[in-house]
């Protein structure tokens, strides 16, 4: 490929990756979710006071649900919050930009791993078009900006093998993207194990810039490692980990009473905590290998793909699997660095108690894309003698390839806003804007917290001016007049002075008297129904 034409290839794909992230961007998904309401308002917090809404001048970890969350991405969002107000495109464009840059740093990594364009130039493609990082470059998930700088990282890392300052740029971004979501923290340093043994001939020859990086990697993180022996670095691992589920210390327990009261003595060995942990974070990683993750269904969480998608298209499946033979038969131990990223990829998912978990192993990507597009290629290598067959496999490939992207468009912009409406949290944009136009009516309101969180979307929304408003810890409970937790009708509906804001499930339809409003879910399910003083 010509240099002219190679530069028009870059840009074509990078401008289809743009298209298909900044496209209805703040429109679909149709509504943000809690995690993105808090990132928004913080990021706007911060812009005006300096504060986070705890009131923490700018914090290393950023309070939020009785979880602490890494900063990155509210401080990315602080000048698109500035240019384009508190929003719901402010609040995603920095995933969005972070998913283009992506797919731009993609190609230069796969040239630095196998130096071979076209095969940099299809894997690009392939992560522009891929349904698992479209789904995470158009909201606002922190994972997404911690992947492009671990991405970002290992390409500067593979150029530091032959360019030693490089090296130094590696260690900053590996350093930049534990600042951005939890799992790099635990993957970066396993995959920097393993790359430091494979090239160890290459670094001990640059290991004056070895020295520099560590030294520089040390100085971005240091923070968080202070960070980290604190309550809130610990916080998150003790809420997601397996080992802080009671179920598998006690399927442990009761196993070795039993083998005791059989007399076997051996039980303590067998049924083991430490063995059964083992077992349980090998199937937390291979279950990240599911073919109905994968290809057909996805983790089952609704914010995390499109209806009836997996992460990858079902077309990618054959290509995967002759890519990954064909990369261990040609470049054998050439290979390693790609396979060992394979390997380690899923580990911080793997110690959760939630797998598979398509957020927690989007390190994954685009080690996928990039094994897909070696085994395409070698399949127009095995047909290179035959331009006939080469073009009508092309031909065929291609139009598959078509078909399946263009279901997953479909179920994406035509269904997602209808099947997911729920798990996107749809209504509370609607449902505010009535309550603010009821709200001068009544002394207090009680808002259902059906749905979770709704404090933060009162906040979001309404854009609270954070000179004013600082939370105590406690609002998720109410402040000023609003009060939110559940709505039990039979002894609320007798509040005085209320406006009652509740779920279909608690508010019967039977109150037309009282029914002030009613937002449903665009698949015709009630979502809120607000209940004030009868119509006179």
């Amino acid at each position: 490929m010509r240099k002219e034409g190679a530069k028009l290839a870059f840009i074509l794909i990078l401008l289809l990756a743009a298209f298909l992230r900044f496209y209805q961007l703040g429109f679909n998904p149709s509504s943000l979710d809690w995690d993105e309401a808090s990132l928004g308002y913080n990021a706007y917090h911060l812009l005006k006071t300096g504060t986070d809404e705890y009131g923490e001048r700018w914090p290393l970890a950023i309070r939020s649900f009785g979880d602490y969350k890494p900063p990155m991405y509210v401080y990315l969002t602080i000048p698109t919050v500035a240019v384009f107000g508190l929003n719901e495109m402010a609040v995603r464009l920095p995933s969005a930009l972070l998913g283009v840059l992506t797919v731009a740093v993609t190609f230069f990594l796969t040239q630095e791993l196998f130096g071979k364009r076209n095969l940099a130039f299809l894997s690009m493609f392939f992560l522009a078009i891929s349904p698992w990082h479209l789904q995470f470059s158009r909201v606002a998930f922190e994972a997404n900006v911690g992947l492009f700088f671990f991405v970002t990282a290992v390409w500067l890392f593979l150029r530091g093998v032959k360019d030693g300052p490089f090296l130094i740029l590696s260690a900053v971004s590996f350093g930049l993207s534990f600042y951005s979501y939890h799992s790099p923290r635990l993957v970066a340093p396993l995959l920097l194990i393993g790359f430091a043994w494979y090239f160890r001939k290459q670094l001990w020859q640059k290991k004056k810039y070895c020295l520099l990086a560590f030294f520089a990697g040390a100085l971005v993180v240091f923070p968080l490692v202070v960070l980290f022996f604190s309550g809130s670095g610990q916080e998150r691992f003790s809420i997601v980990s397996i080992f802080s589920a009671p179920d598998i210390l006690t399927r442990s327990i009761r196993q070795i009473e039993h083998d005791m009261t059989l007399g076997f003595p051996f039980g303590f060995l067998i049924h083991n905590r430490r063995i059964i942990y083992t077992f349980a974070f090998i199937k937390g990683c291979l279950d990240h290998l599911n073919f109905n993750f994968l290809f057909l269904r996805g983790d089952g969480f609704g914010r995390h793909q499109a209806p009836d998608m997996g992460m990858l298209y079902l077309w990618d499946f054959p290509f995967l699997l002759l890519g990954i033979y064909w990369l261990l038969k040609e470049k054998g131990w050439g290979a390693f660095p790609l396979f060992w990223w394979f390997l380690v990829a899923p580990v911080a998912s793997g110690i959760s108690a939630s797998t598979p978990h398509a957020v927690r192993a989007l390190l994954y990507l685009p080690a996928f894309q990039v094994m897909t597009a070696y085994g395409f290629l070698g399949i127009f290598r095995l047909v290179s003698k035959n331009g006939l067959w080469q073009r009508g496999l092309l031909i065929i490939m291609a139009i598959a390839l078509a078909v399946n992207v263009s279901y997953y468009l479909h179920q994406y912009y035509v269904h997602l806003p209808i099947n997911c409406a729920q798990s996107w949290l749809y209504g509370y944009k609607q449902m505010i804007a009535v309550v603010n136009h009821e709200e001068k009516h009544y002394d207090k309101i009680l808002v259902t917290n059906f749905y979770d969180q709704p404090y933060v979307f009162f906040l979001f929304y309404n854009q609270l001016d954070p000179y004013q408003y600082k939370n105590n810890g406690t609002d998720y409970l109410g402040f000023g007049k609003y009060e939110f937790r559940r709505v039990d009708w039979d002894e609320d509906q007798s509040l005085e002075d209320t406006l009652i804001v509740g779920s279909g499930a608690e508010i019967p339809e039977t109150v037309q008297k009282r029914l002030r409003a009613q937002i449903d879910f665009p698949d015709g399910e009630v979502a809120f129904r607000i209940i004030g003083k009868e119509h006179e």
